[in-house]
């Protein structure tokens, strides 16, 4: 429940004034009203709760680090201010238990933290959720809640319902990127992915040329036979994706209403094309990440950016690149003869996380719009997950200078949320296709069909018309 409980007797008085000026036929004199009345809002006895499979993530024990001391005073003032509590508690990673709890009357969590494809859709199908748009005081032009671009795998329907804690210490994730070992490159006497950029070298041709070069290094300083130069962290198809948007194509091409699959023509074909070269000259594979991480089988590995950025304190065996001992580095997928080096290969997925708002609460709408402001604003004493990485993660103002520029240009990839099973039809055969085990042009044969049905049924909107409505 939500109550004004103060007016200044400043503004009361003026108030007074007013209207008794106003009823008087003699002229008025004219006042300077401040109409920033002082109000107090009093939510005491609202009790707010953020459910999440990464909880100690989001909220770590008091006095364990410097981030989760700032985000637990900020729980502290905001019950200081407003009278109301707020909890982050452990909770499934999807949205079964809500929509189950929902059904039988039971109240529930106010907010989620969930992959899109397992919490977000779902909840969004059950009518039980928020869209940013319907939260009236919202604020949304500082991003402390995501920018557009980056918010694309939360927007259904041509509305944003996902957020992310854009403005703690807590580096937005997305896939299409190749982390490197500068230790191991050095070693090998050659030159860092960042020093090929910098020199225009950056591009689809020089690429197969430097993974030969760390190939016969390798080989050189006796490295074990299993070594290979680069590796895949999760699939071909993945990288593939990626591998298109660096040679100029986007997923999905058109406007209003009339959209086609923007892979399905020969710049995508290359794309595909050019891993399969490299598989087949040994030059790329895919591996686990632990691999390239700890086993140092690698030099490049094609992954998540998280794997760059992410260090999980409470982990005693981390898998990250900012646990290890040596120096690395991030940076985009080098570009094809149908691109430029100005494009992006990071893309957002529907396996990312975000944050959703349960419309099944009790909670007055305009109260939550205010304690999301509140709490999401940046933390005081805070450096933001930019100062993060510059000051306490990356090697050099490179990597930054990479991820930003990715994440600022973001692609999105719609797979089987939209494209449905012509989605994994397709993929599955990049896969097959990058391994030799089906030839290039049966890519798009058997699923080019099934993608454009699913694209007319499900495709309503791309980034730029929705950000121009």
């Amino acid at each position: 429940m939500k109550r004004i409980i103060s007016l200044t007797l400043s503004v009361l008085m003026l108030l007074s004034l007013i209207v008794t000026v106003s009823c008087s036929s003699q002229s008025a004199e004219e006042f300077d009203v401040d109409l920033e009345a002082d109000l107090q809002v009093d939510l005491t006895g609202q009790h707010y709760v953020w459910g999440s499979s990464w909880n100690e993530q989001l909220l770590p024990s008091a006095y364990f680090s410097l981030a989760g001391d700032m985000t637990h005073k900020r729980l502290k003032d905001l019950t200081e201010k407003y009278g109301c509590t707020f909890d982050v508690i452990p909770w499934e990673d999807g949205s079964g238990r809500i929509i189950t709890e929902t059904a039988a009357g039971y109240s529930s969590i106010d907010f989620l933290d969930s992959h899109a494809s397992n919490g977000g859709i779902h909840l969004y199908r059950a009518g039980l959720l928020y869209s940013l748009d319907e939260i009236p005081n919202l604020e949304r032009s500082d991003n402390r809640f995501g920018t557009p671009r980056f918010l694309q795998y939360g927007v259904f329907d041509g509305r944003f319902y996902g957020f992310y804690q854009y403005a703690w210490e807590f580096p937005p994730e997305y896939h299409g990127v190749i982390h490197f070992n500068s230790d191991m490159l050095r070693t090998l006497g050659l030159r860092t992915p960042h020093e090929l950029h910098e020199n225009g070298e950056w591009d689809w041709a020089h690429f197969k040329d430097f993974l030969m070069s760390v190939q016969s290094a390798a080989s050189y300083a006796s490295y074990e036979a299993d070594f290979v130069p680069f590796i895949c962290g999760t699939s071909y198809a993945a990288d593939a994706i990626g591998f298109m948007f660096a040679n100029g194509l986007q997923m999905i091409e058109g406007t209003n209403g009339n959209y086609t699959f923007g892979f399905d023509n020969p710049a995508g074909i290359a794309a595909i094309e050019f891993l399969a070269d490299l598989y087949k000259e040994g030059l790329y594979v895919t591996m686990g990440a632990g691999e390239f991480v700890k086993n140092k089988k690698s030099a490049l590995m094609s992954h998540e950016s998280y794997f760059s950025t992410h260090y999980n304190e409470k982990s005693s065996s981390n898998d990250y690149l900012p646990a290890q001992d040596y120096a690395y580095g991030m940076i985009r997928f080098p570009y094809g003869p149908n691109g430029d080096e100005n494009c992006v290969s990071g893309y957002v997925h529907h396996g990312r996380r975000l944050n959703w708002i349960l419309n099944c609460t009790d909670k007055d709408i305009s109260d939550i719009g205010l304690v999301l402001n509140f709490v999401f604003a940046p933390l005081d004493g805070s450096i933001g997950w930019e100062g993060l990485l510059k000051s306490q993660i990356f090697y050099s103002s490179d990597d930054l200078d990479e991820y930003s520029y990715m994440l600022e240009n973001i692609n999105f990839n719609y797979d089987g949320m939209f494209l449905e099973k012509g989605y994994d039809t397709w993929t599955g055969n990049v896969n097959s296709a990058v391994t030799g085990r089906k030839s290039v042009s049966e890519v798009f044969d058997s699923a080019s069909t099934a993608i454009q049905e699913a694209i007319n049924k499900n495709v309503t909107w791309t980034f730029d018309e929705l950000i121009s409505e």
